[in-house]
């Protein structure tokens, strides 16, 4: 909570609880994008297109070896998952991130369906917030659940990149979506993120 308070008081936000009480950020001045000296765990997310910063959570992947979620609560519908087996920093591979869509529009993932698009930027940070990694988006895929192409969104090879995984299309029940929506995104430096 003190790293999402540092990145919204860098960032000139304003703390505002959300719908469900979970303190986010609002996001509304600009932070310079640097380029982490390594592998750091993110402890927030900081998203100007949807004007909030969320926190993050590690997750498990399943027996399948699916990437897993937050949990399925209140606070869990604003959380970004973070699968552990590639961390901003490293220089290569996907940093592999999911939230999720609740049917009422009222969670993370429905925010990033209205709103995030090509050319957007994201800010990782650290629990102190003496490690940040910003990205930008370069790619937004819309796949039919069952046809993500895993080796090109889960690579652990070649440069790095960042994807955002939600639950798209139509709810066939809980848990079950018929598409997958997934931003690509680049690690960038210089500049500024903005909101």
């Amino acid at each position: 909570m003190a790293a999402a308070l540092a990145v919204a008081a860098a960032l000139g936000g304003v703390a505002v609880p959300g719908a469900d009480a979970v303190p986010v950020e609002r996001v509304r001045a600009a932070a310079a994008c640097t380029t982490p000296a390594g592998p750091f765990s993110p402890a927030t997310t900081t998203i100007p297109a949807i004007g909030r910063s969320v926190s993050v959570t590690r997750v498990r992947r399943t027996p399948s070896g699916a990437v897993g979620t937050p949990p399925v609560t209140q606070r869990g519908k604003w959380l970004m998952g973070l699968d552990p087996q590639i961390r901003p920093g490293e220089g290569k591979g996907t940093v592999i991130m999911a939230a999720h869509t609740w049917p009422d529009n009222s969670a993370l993932g429905n925010a990033l369906l209205r709103r995030l698009a090509v050319g957007d930027r994201l800010v990782l940070a650290n629990g102190n917030g003496s490690a940040t990694a910003c990205y930008q988006v370069t790619k937004r895929k819309k796949y039919g659940a069952t046809r993500v192409p895993r080796k090109k969104a889960f690579r652990w090879w070649g440069p790095e990149q960042l994807v955002i995984v939600v639950c798209s299309g139509k709810r066939l029940g809980p848990g079950r979506w018929t598409h997958r929506t997934i931003w690509y995104a680049t690690p960038v430096s210089g500049g500024a993120v903005t909101g």
